[in-house]
């Protein structure tokens, strides 16, 4: 006879699941339920639907530094400065309201992308990668503000 402990480690049956938890569910932005992996040890490329508090508001300081990002750009230029990046550019020729919510928008899916595959370590890695990258650029604006005086 198998004790209480041996027991809930031995599979009921075999797997009813037909696939794995979707990239996309009905619950991924409301009423999420899966915060981890359904098995021991999956922990790793997964799928989940309840996202922390502390993953959200990463991405939110994220986004926020994308957003100073363009309004310092628009700043630099309105003192003579010059927009290196062609892309950057075109949207900027477009307005300067296009521009910041270009940006916003391209750089808030990119963030939702991220989010999404939180445990995928490829996603991590560009969440750091970015963060460094815009801390860097946030103290080239400053020195060009400084120098544009």
């Amino acid at each position: 006879m198998a004790t209480e402990g041996e027991n809930s480690e031995r599979p009921r049956g075999p797997d009813r699941r037909q696939r794995a938890t979707p990239m996309l569910s009905r619950y991924t932005f409301h009423g999420g339920r899966r915060k981890g992996g359904r098995r021991d040890g999956e922990v790793e490329n997964i799928y989940v639907d309840v996202y922390s508090p502390m993953l959200v508001g990463l991405l939110v300081v994220f986004f926020a530094l994308t957003v100073i990002d363009s309004v310092s750009t628009l700043i630099y230029l309105g003192k003579g400065g010059q927009e290196l990046n062609p892309i950057a550019q075109w949207m900027i020729d477009q307005g300067p309201l296009f521009f910041v919510l270009a940006k916003g928008i391209l750089s808030g899916l990119c963030l939702l992308f991220v989010m999404l595959h939180k445990t995928f370590k490829p996603a991590r890695l560009a969440l750091g990668v970015g963060f460094a990258f815009y801390f860097l650029l946030g103290g080239y604006h400053l020195v060009l503000q400084i120098m544009a005086l």
